[in-house]
């Protein structure tokens, strides 16, 4: 999956230009509600880094500028973007730590920002939170072979709609949520989970969504 088709277009997304001074950065930040705003070259084309409201308010309550400084002097994650055709699971590493991330395209041109709330309603999607959908959770210890058990099992009733892994790094045991289209039906759920924990699985956390 790539971030490009994940992202908020920059037609949508509000930004200041490098050439701003701190006042005009700032009525920007206030007009707008936000935290911190993606700020450009003077033509639009190039993200510059981000600027932050908190750091605006401070500078000017300790007074190490005033509104009419550049704007350059509190320009932040500078190096934070990432390209367009990136996958979309290299930004777990970041977007924890910033408000959201910064796409480019292979010109390094800004084409929109990637925020939590794209990242979420990905995953909403792909566990079918919104299509009420079934999902359930399965424990089984770690061995070759124990995910593959796991699906051949649920094909036997149903199509998946979603499988995700959790306990990655664990040698002993590993999670699995498996999440079923809504057409499988109860009785083919209850059927299936007998299943599983007739075949030594334990399974947990049933769901109608």
């Amino acid at each position: 999956m790539k971030i490009k088709y994940n992202i908020i277009p920059k037609d949508d997304v509000i930004t200041c230009k490098e050439s701003y001074s701190v006042g005009q950065a700032l009525d920007v930040l206030e007009k707008s509600g936000f935290r911190c705003v993606p700020v450009l070259s003077d033509d639009g084309k190039h993200f510059k880094g981000n600027v932050y409201a908190q750091d605006v308010y401070k500078a000017l309550l300790y007074g190490e500028i005033d509104k009419q400084a550049p704007l350059e002097t509190l320009l932040a994650d500078r190096d934070v973007h990432l390209q367009e055709s990136a996958s979309f699971f290299r930004i777990f590493k970041n977007i924890r730590r910033y408000p959201y991330i910064a796409v480019t395209d292979q010109e390094n041109v800004f084409t929109g920002i990637l925020t939590h709330g794209n990242v979420m309603s990905i995953l909403e999607d792909s566990w079918g939170i919104e299509s009420g959908n079934l999902t359930f959770t399965v424990s089984t210890h770690e061995y070759q072979g124990a995910l593959s058990g796991i699906m051949t099992t649920v094909k036997k009733y149903s199509s998946i709609h979603s499988l995700m892994t959790l306990d990655t790094d664990s040698t002993f045991f590993r999670r699995v949520i498996v999440t079923l289209p809504a057409s499988t039906g109860r009785e083919k759920l209850d059927s299936l989970l007998q299943d599983l924990e007739s075949n030594g699985y334990r399974v947990f956390d049933v769901e109608e969504m």
